[in-house]
């Protein structure tokens, strides 16, 4: 193997695992995993009332809450009440939830 390519291989490692460790925080510290009471930590966010994707109901703006009664199987997706202005049950993305305390 040519000392470039070991150079440009050896280089994209590391580019990996640094991209996957600035990610991995952000991704951990927002989203539901459980039933319980969230806030929205994004600045907006769609509920969707037939299902995950399915004909948008409203938006949820960043301190609104939001009670999780379950997580989709995927772990995407969050069924509850949801409080602010829309104050009816829907779907929500689960990275778009953090914890209420």
């Amino acid at each position: 193997m040519p000392a470039v390519s070991r150079k440009l291989t050896a280089f994209g490692v590391t580019a990996a695992i640094a991209a996957g460790a600035v990610a991995a925080p952000a991704t951990s510290l927002a989203k539901a995993t459980g039933p319980g009471r969230y806030t929205v930590s994004a600045a907006t966010t769609y509920t969707f009332h037939n299902g995950p994707h399915q004909g948008i109901d409203g938006t949820l703006f960043k301190g609104n809450t939001f009670k999780v009664k379950r997580i989709s199987k995927s772990g995407q997706w969050a069924y509850g009440m949801a409080y602010g202005h829309v104050n009816r049950h829907a779907w929500v993305r689960t990275a778009d939830l953090k914890r209420s305390r």
